[in-house]
């Protein structure tokens, strides 16, 4: 879709060379889920591979390109499950999202000349649920089914690139939002909105 609109896209995935050109937006897509089930019966070193997977690992790749980046470049990152309520079978998954939405705050909040922001794209049946179906793991996300469209993603994508950075810096836009004129102003209004608080 990017393609089609105009736009030159170079994926990368493991086993590639990080290409070092100049760039105005990255999509980070990678992380896992594995392992799914009751924290205190999971391996202590795959809970610790997830964390390093869905928040060390994004970072480390991006500090590799980052000095081939435009003025005003977009960093998206795609958020986990919902940050409002926990999820039984998937402490380090939700842990390590929770995380980068945090480290999403906190690069946008230190760097005046990019834009961090972080998508949630709802329920897609991705490989990444793979981890849940083959451990066998009731997951009411998954069986609700629901699933959210490419097309819609992408809407909501364009929508946040488009943005100023004082509207969707720092934040986690889902695509289940209204945005759209009225979410820009209602975020324009409200600094701490859509990010990780301590509510009193």
């Amino acid at each position: 879709m990017l393609e089609a609109d105009g736009h030159v896209v170079i994926g990368w995935h493991r086993g590639m060379l990080l290409p070092l050109i100049p760039w105005n937006f990255i999509l980070v897509a990678i992380g896992k889920v594995a392992p799914v089930g009751n924290w205190e019966r999971q391996d202590s070193n795959e809970w610790l591979e997830t964390i390093n997977s869905n928040v060390a690992e994004p970072l480390r790749l991006l500090r590799l390109i980052w000095s081939a980046r435009e003025p005003n470049a977009s960093v998206c990152f795609l958020a986990g499950s919902n940050p409002n309520k926990p999820m039984a079978g998937y402490s380090a998954y939700n842990a390590s999202k929770m995380a980068l939405l945090k480290v999403c705050e906190q690069l946008d909040f230190e760097t005046p000349n990019a834009k961090f922001f972080a998508l949630g794209p709802g329920y897609v049946p991705t490989k990444i649920h793979k981890a849940t179906l083959d451990f066998g793991w009731k997951n009411e996300r998954i069986e609700r089914g629901g699933v959210t469209s490419f097309e819609k993603i992408y809407d909501c994508l364009k929508w946040c690139i488009a943005q100023e950075k004082t509207i969707v810096g720092g934040r986690n836009i889902c695509c289940s939002d209204p945005y759209g004129p009225e979410l820009t102003a209602k975020l324009s209004l409200h600094p701490s909105m859509y990010k990780l608080r301590r509510m009193e």
